[in-house]
């Protein structure tokens, strides 16, 4: 009986969501269980919504600094990429590792761009063929963070690619947000423990997890996805 309410449950939060078939192309850690969760109030500011894209390769005013022979655009130049695919990343994460548990292996440069906020670059030491990397933009003030779009999606074939991604501000009532950080996961299903009792999309179970805790206030749903560590939170 459990199960069944839970598959009810989940079916009624994703019919608000794009279906996983439509998604647009384009482990985590923190200190309580709801860091990563939460309806912030207050510092936002006005933005605008883009309709999103995905590409392989850069664009806009460059510098001089290349990735894989394509010259760096200036608006993310502030970061650290790798010029070789194998040294020089930013950042690093065990999820975004071929087997999930090395860090050192999930090495990557996630940057946001200093003329949009909704504009992000992304390179990956390891290239991941079994899964697409989802991005959901989040807002982050005090000790909470909210999710305020929905996932944008893509393949990462190559390590020497800087992959550009346009985020998308659509959650309703939160378009006024900033983009602070993102969420940042694989598109695949992982077993999550009570109350979801089941294998579900680390995207999903995200999503229906932070938008049950902001209509009853219970944060049951999110306790296992956290517990899991199928993601990676990552602030600008």
């Amino acid at each position: 009986m459990k199960y069944l309410i839970s598959l009810i449950l989940l079916a009624s939060f994703y019919s608000c969501d794009a279906p996983r078939t439509t998604r647009n192309v384009a482990g985590g850690s923190s200190s309580s269980a709801l860091d990563i969760f939460g309806s912030p109030v207050s510092n936002t500011t006005s933005g605008t919504t883009s309709s999103g894209s995905t590409t392989g390769s850069t664009t806009g005013s460059t510098t001089g600094t290349t990735v894989g022979g394509t010259t760096i655009p200036s608006t993310v130049s502030h970061c650290s990429w790798s010029s070789d695919g194998s040294t020089g990343f930013q950042s690093a994460a065990a999820h975004m590792s071929p087997d999930e548990n090395s860090t050192s292996e999930g090495a990557y440069t996630l940057c946001q761009s200093t003329s949009n906020e909704l504009e992000v670059y992304l390179q990956v030491k390891n290239p991941i063929s079994d899964a697409q990397i989802c991005l959901i933009p989040t807002y982050h003030s005090a000790t909470n963070s909210v999710y305020i779009g929905e996932p944008r999606c893509l393949y990462v074939s190559s390590n020497t690619t800087l992959y550009k991604i346009d985020l998308i501000k659509n959650r309703a009532g939160y378009s006024g947000y900033s983009v602070t950080g993102v969420m940042m996961m694989k598109d695949k299903a992982y077993q999550y423990d009570a109350p979801f009792y089941q294998y579900i999309l680390s995207p999903d179970a995200y999503i229906f997890c932070s938008k049950w805790l902001a209509i009853y206030g219970d944060p049951s749903y999110c306790v296992p996805f956290k517990a899991a560590g199928n993601y990676v939170y990552h602030q600008f």
